[in-house]
Order: structure tokens, then C-alpha cells, then sequence
């Protein structure tokens, strides 16, 4: 059968999803065909997709959602339904968490509320054969007289290897030839630490009596998932996503030791946790092939990361963990995050002053963004601290108003983060950054374009 599915991107640079490369993957190890289309603009790509649609003709398309682009989806799915009477469903992480999203879309026919890979596969085989898939696992669905019927959960997939590799060459990142391909990899499913304002919490609890939630490919096949990729698109260095590549130390001694001896001359990134590793696991990470490690610091303010994030670790556990890396040559890359509940422009200045000691390599700033069904997410609805219901990106735009600090305060100090932290020892990173601002205020402006252009004329005719 032909399998259309979209993945919306809108105001997003991801290159891939993981979860649609394993759909596609085990779609086509059954002889299913399969198209995806990445809509990075509304307005000028959806006629495009009609036109696809028309084409391919798909018998089934599945869209990919999560919060930031759910606005974009219920207007997507009407567009759709309006010119084709094609089934659609949807999956990803916004309908594990809030499955009833289908009463609000009556052009759904059915949510994915769980794992999705095996299932979605049962569904298309019952559609191909034109059989009824109401009752297919892992989804609710709605009937023809507009009934939802919710399905009960099927048990997590323990064994991971059971899974085909990830069909990355549905992607364009993947399709066009570039000089420098820089793969992501993803080894292991789940985190057992409940971060209030992480989705994992919320899906160990969906998850429950369902089998483990952390689960490993084992360590031969991620290294021939890697050295299969490797032929596909020539790379020497990647980035393992796994959330903490640190926590089972086991595994990671023996990728570590495996890849080693494999001599490929790959150098890559992970990320760890403080207090999962010691100096002979970082030594380790370095022998390996490893040149970065990244870290979450979240919030420099103890307070805040205890209490409001429940990340149970001090200062100075993220102090030495930072200092084990630079003494084994691994830079460093710190995660921080503005605008949690309480707040205030002192703990954002504890923030940056344990970046400032901790001298992270390169860093990663974000506005908290309040995910539903997680714990902080719930506080913030409950306690009416919403400005607005959406935004496409975590990255820069806070859509909070807390008591303890405003969300124009808290949007000012995302923009000027990693300024004043650069700014401290490495200059060079902090003009980069400035420049960096200055180059997006341009673009946004068509007004400063004409200035800038002469600017830049002036400055290539003074260089002469």
C-alpha cells in the first residue's frame, strides 16, 4: 500500500524524526510504499501537497505532531479532508499525551497513543486488505457514526533489535549531496529521571505495567546501524541523542571499547548527566573518539533545578563534571533554560554565573515552554500563568507571565544569554553571537536591507 506521511516543521530546522524513520523503515521491510513530505511553510507548500497527494494517491497518510506544531496540523488535516477522502492519523508525542486532541478534529480518523511502529503496520495491512482496524492497539479511533473508540495499550517492544534500522533517506537532509552529512544516532528508548518539565515523566505513567520504559538496542547492532550509515553517506563525526549516553555504564564501556577497535577514525558528541560518570568513564568517552559531551544545567539557581525542576544534583556536581571533561580534552556544551516557574532576574543571573564558571565550549539557551500533561506544564495551567495557548518554537518566545518576572524580562534575557556569558572568556563567541543578533534584526527589518547592503559594500571597498 502507499503510506503518505508528513512531518511539519514550520519555523523548525530539524533535519529528521526519529520516530517517522523507524515507521518508514518497518513499513518498507513489509513491501509498503512510502512518501514523506517535511512542511517548512504553510502558505507556499501546502498547494505542493495537495499536488503530491493528487499524484502518489497514498491509501493512508500519517502526520507526525507535537505541541508547537498542533495549530498547524488541525488546519493541515481540514485542508486535506476538504480535497481527498483519504484516512488520516495521527502519532507522535502530543497524541501519547493528550489522545483526546481527536474529539477537536472531526477529518482524524484515529490518534496513535503509543508506541507506534508495530501498530501502524497492523493498521495499514487491515486497510490494504480491507478489513476493519478499529480495533488495532495503540489507538483511539473515531467510527463512522463519530464514536470514539479507545483502544487499550500493547506492551512496549523490549527488544529493540527486533527493529529494522531507521529509514533515513526519506529526509532531504539525507537525499542531497553535501560535502559534510553529520548523522544523528538514537541507541535507547526512554530516561528514568522525572524532570518535571520533560515529556518522560508523563510517558512512564502512561506506560505503566507495560514492560521497562529504558530500553537498549544492544551494542553490535548500534555499531552496524552506524557503519551501514557510514556507506550509505560518507561522515567522520555524529551525534549520539540518546538522553543520557552516561547512565548505563555497562553499554557504554562496550560501544566504547567496540567502536575503538572498530578503527573507523570517527570522532562524535553525547549527552551526559552530572553524577552518572567518573574520570575513568570520561577517559574512556575520550579514547573512544568522543570530542564533546553535553550538559544540562538548566538553571544555575539550586532552588529552582531542585525543587521546580527535580534535578537532585549541586553546583558542584556540575562543576566537576565540566572540569572532568576539559582535564580528558572533551569540550563541553551546557543546556539552559529561562523562565520556570519562580524565576527571577537573580536566579537568571545565578545561571549565568555558573556557566561563566563551569566555561562551557558552546552552549544552548531556551525559554521554558509549559508541555502538557508534564508536572510544570500542569502548574502553569493551573496557576493561569499562560500569556497565549501556542508557540512554534521553544527557542526564543516565552508564553508565560509568572509573578516573579515578566515575560518581555525573560525573552530579554534569553536574547542576551550567551553574550554575557562569552563574554566572560571567549570574546571571540560573544562578538559572534553579537553579530549574530545584529544579522537577524536585519533580516527581520526589510526595511535596514538597502543600509545594509551599502554598509557591506563600504566595508569590501575600504578592504581594498
Amino acid at each position: 500500500m502507499k503510506v503518505l506521511l508528513i512531518l511539519p516543521k514550520i519555523n523548525s530546522d530539524c533535519q529528521w524524526n526519529v520516530g517517522l524513520a523507524y515507521i518508514s523503515a518497518v513499513l518498507k521491510e513489509k513491501g509498503h510504499q512510502v512518501e514523506l513530505f517535511e512542511l517548512s511553510d504553510y502558505l507556499k507548500e501546502v498547494p505542493l501537497l495537495l499536488g503530491r497527494i493528487n499524484q502518489y494517491k497514498p491509501g493512508i497518510i500519517g502526520i507526525s505532531v507535537n505541541s508547537h506544531q498542533y495549530p498547524h496540523v488541525r488546519r493541515l488535516v481540514t485542508d486535506v479532508k476538504n480535497k481527498f477522502n483519504v484516512p488520516i492519523f495521527l502519532g507522535g508525542v502530543q497524541t501519547i499525551l493528550q489522545p483526546e486532541i481527536i474529539e477537536e478534529m472531526s477529518e482524524v480518523d484515529g490518534v496513535c497513543v503509543g508506541e507506534g511502529e508495530l501498530v501502524f503496520l497492523n493498521l495499514v495491512n487491515k486497510v490494504e486488505s480491507g478489513n476493519s482496524f478499529l480495533d488495532v492497539k495503540n489507538f483511539w479511533f473515531r467510527n463512522r457514526d463519530g464514536r470514539i473508540i479507545k483502544n487499550e495499550l500493547e506492551s512496549l517492544v523490549r527488544n529493540l533489535d527486533l527493529f529494522p534500522f531507521p529509514d533515513r533517506l526519506i529526509f532531504k537532509y539525507f537525499q542531497k549531496k553535501r560535502k559534510k552529512i553529520i548523522p544523528r544516532f538514537i541507541f535507547s528508548r526512554g530516561c528514568p529521571f522525572d524532570c518535571t518539565y520533560c515529556c518522560n515523566h508523563a510517558f512512564k505513567n502512561k506506560f505503566i505495567g507495560l514492560g521497562p520504559y529504558v530500553r537498549y538496542r544492544s551494542v553490535d547492532k548500534a555499531l552496524e546501524e552506524i557503519k551501514l550509515e557510514r556507506e550509505k553517506n560518507y561522515f567522520n563525526y555524529f551525534k549520539l541523542d540518546d538522553d543520557t549516553f552516561s547512565l548505563n555504564k555497562e553499554w557504554m564501556k562496550e560501544f566504547c571499547e567496540k567502536i575503538s577497535a572498530q578503527k573507523w577514525g570517527l570522532t562524535y558528541e553525547c549527552n551526559i548527566r552530572p553524577g552518572t560518570i567518573n574520570e575513568e568513564g570520561m577517559k574512556i568517552l575520550k579514547d573512544s573518539g568522543c570530542v564533546m559531551v553535553k550538559i544540562g544545567i538548566e538553571s544555575g539557581d539550586e532552588n529552582l533545578r531542585k525543587n521546580i525542576l527535580n534535578r537532585r544534583f549541586l553546583n558542584e556536581d556540575i562543576i566537576k563534571v565540566f572540569a572532568l571533561a576539559r582535564k580528558n580534552g572533551i569540550k563541553t556544551f551546557s543546556f539552559n533554560m529561562i523562565g520556570v516557574p519562580g524565576e527571577t532576574p537573580e536566579s537568571i543571573r545565578k545561571t549565568i554565573n555558573l556557566n561563566r564558571i563551569v566555561k562551557p565550549d558552546f552552549l544552548q539557551v531556551t525559554a521554558f515552554y509549559p508541555y502538557p500533561d508534564t508536572i510544570l506544564g500542569e502548574m502553569c495551567f493551573v496557576k493561569g500563568f499562560l500569556s497565549k495557548e501556542q508557540a512554534d518554537s521553544y527557542m526564543n518566545e516565552s508564553i508565560l507571565n509568572l509573578p516573579t518576572i515578566s515575560k518581555k524580562e525573560i525573552e530579554k534575557a534569553v536574547k542576551n544569554f550567551k553574550f554575557k556569558v562569552y563574554w566572560e572568556y571567549n570574546k571571540k563567541m560573544a562578538l559572534k553571537e553579537k553579530r549574530a543578533e545584529v544579522k537577524k534584526i536585519i533580516i527581520d527589518q526589510p526595511s535596514l536591507h538597502f543600509l545594509a547592503k551599502k554598509i557591506y559594500q563600504l566595508i569590501k571597498f575600504l578592504k581594498k
